[in-house]
Formats: C-alpha cells, structure tokens, sequence
C-alpha cells in the first residue's frame, strides 16, 4: 500500500503524510492540505494517485504549481520530485507501485 509524503524543503525534519488521497492543497479553511503561504491560491492544486504514482493537478491558481522547477497543468510526481506551491516547496518521498500492486523501489 503506498503511503505519501511531502517532505518540507524550508523545514528540515517536518513532512505531510497523504493517509487519503486525492488532496486538495490551498489556503481555504476547507482544503485538505492547509498553507498560510499568501502566494497560495484558496484552492491551489490536487494531488491524487493513478496506477500507483501520484498526480498533481492545478486548480487555475494565480501563481501556478511547479514540478521539478517547471510549471505544470497537470504532471506526475515521482519519488524525489520538488513541488513548489508558492514560496512553499516540498520534495515527494513514496513507493511506487506497479499494475499489480506490488511496490518497487523509489529513487
């Protein structure tokens, strides 16, 4: 079962397990994934699995959402990828799995 995290690049130590996806990340008190970023859009973007790598779409925000420094509508986001939400950047730390479940190593 793939568990993912977002590890936080400004805040050594602190990371974001995703127990359920897809994830809605934003500055709306209703997002899943809360930011107090002001570059954050109320409904930035979302992050959801498809055949065991994660996704990342963006939601029409202001600024954009970034994947390994460049801009993204929508884009995989493997193991070890920068994510870059306004000033706020994470790096995606997960297992990928294949068709049949089974997990292979992440780089």
């Amino acid at each position: 079962m793939m568990i993912p995290e977002l590890v936080s690049e400004d805040l050594p130590g602190c990371g974001v397990v995703l127990k359920r996806l897809p994830v809605t990340i934003g500055r709306d008190s209703d997002a899943d994934l809360r930011l107090s970023d002001p570059y954050v859009s109320h409904y930035h973007c979302k992050i959801d699995q498809i055949s065991g790598t994660l996704v990342v779409r963006d939601l029409g925000s202001k600024n954009g959402t970034f994947v390994n420094g460049m801009y993204v509508t929508q884009s995989h986001l493997l193991p070890g990828d920068r994510l870059s939400i306004g000033d706020t950047k994470f790096r995606a730390r997960y297992r990928r799995q294949n068709g049949a479940g089974r997990e292979q190593e992440a780089r």
